[in-house]
C-alpha cells in the first residue's frame, strides 16, 4: 500500500475571483500536491502547464466532456499531450446522451472502451466520473456497474465520487473494495443529506473519511481529489478540506506505526 497524493478538482474554485497563477498559487499554498483541472482551465495548454509548473503543483487528471471526445477527438488529444495530462476523465453526462436501459449503458461501456484503446494509442488514458443517475436500478443493475463492467478494465478506469455515492445511500469505502485497483482517482467529498444544497467541507459531514483512506489505500488509489460543488466561501473551503484530508492521513500513519 502506498500513501495516496491530495489533489484538488478545480471546480471547486471556479467562482473564486483570482487569475489562474494566483489561484494555484492558493492551492499549493493549503497544501495540495496537485489538482485535477476542467479541461485546460479555459487558457491554452501552454499557459496552464506552465502555470502548474510556476506553482509547483502535479496535474493529476482533467475532466473533458464527452461531446468533445466525439466531436473533435484530435483537437482533444493534441491539447492534452501538450499540458502533460496523465488521465482524461469523462466528467457527466448530458441528459440525451444518458442511458434508459441496461443495453443502453452497456453501448456506452463498450463506446467509452473504444475511446480509451484510440486515447491509449496517443500515450493517455481514460477514466469515467459517476453522479448520482448512473447509480439508478437498471435490469437488476445500476447504470455504473453495467457500464463499466461493459468496458472493461484495460481501457477504462472509474473515478469514484464518494459524495454522490453517500447521497443515494451507499458506503464509499465498500465501493472502493469492489472495484479496487481499478480506481484511478477518488472524489473526497462530503454531505448533509438534510441540508439544500447538501455538499459541506471535508469533515463537517456524515463522510467517514477515516474508513474512506483506509479502503483507497488498500485500493492503492493514487489520487485523493478534493471537491465541494457549491462552496460559499471556495478558498476556505479548499483550506479547511485540506487540512481535515492531512489530518485524517496523518492519523492514519500514527496508526500503523
Amino acid at each position: 500500500m502506498t500513501r495516496p497524493s491530495i489533489g484538488l478538482q478545480l471546480y471547486t474554485v471556479r467562482n473564486a475571483e483570482l487569475p489562474l497563477g494566483a489561484l494555484l498559487a492558493a492551492v499549493a499554498d493549503a497544501g495540495y500536491a496537485g489538482v485535477e483541472s476542467v479541461g485546460t482551465q479555459g487558457v491554452e495548454a501552454a499557459e496552464l502547464r506552465a502555470a502548474l509548473d510556476e506553482a509547483g503543483l502535479e496535474l493529476a487528471s482533467a475532466h473533458v466532456a464527452l461531446a468533445d471526445l466525439r466531436g473533435d477527438f484530435a483537437g482533444v488529444v493534441a491539447e492534452h499531450r501538450a499540458l502533460g495530462t496523465p488521465l482524461i476523465v469523462v466528467p457527466w453526462l448530458a441528459p440525451a446522451d444518458r442511458p434508459g436501459e441496461a443495453h443502453g449503458w452497456a453501448d456506452l461501456g463498450r463506446e467509452l472502451a473504444a475511446i480509451g484503446g484510440a486515447l491509449a494509442d496517443e500515450g493517455l488514458a481514460l477514466a469515467y466520473h459517476h453522479h448520482d443517475f448512473e447509480l439508478e436500478s437498471v435490469d437488476g443493475s445500476d447504470g455504473f456497474t453495467v457500464l463499466a463492467e461493459a468496458a472493461g478494465p484495460e481501457r477504462l478506469s472509474l473515478e469514484l465520487d464518494a459524495g454522490w455515492l453517500l447521497r443515494v445511500g451507499h458506503d464509499p469505502a465498500a465501493w472502493l473494495a469492489t472495484w479496487g485497483g481499478r480506481v484511478a482517482r477518488l472524489h473526497v467529498k462530503d454531505l448533509r443529506r438534510g441540508d439544500d444544497p447538501p455538499w459541506v467541507d471535508v469533515g463537517d459531514g456524515e463522510l467517514d473519511l477515516a474508513a474512506l483512506l483506509a479502503a483507497a489505500e488498500v485500493a492503492n488509489v493514487p489520487w485523493l481529489l478534493v471537491e465541494h460543488d457549491a462552496p460559499q466561501d471556495p478558498l476556505a473551503t479548499m483550506r479547511r478540506s485540506a487540512a481535515a484530508v492531512t489530518a485524517a492521513l496523518a492519523a492514519r500513519s500514527g496508526q500503523e506505526r
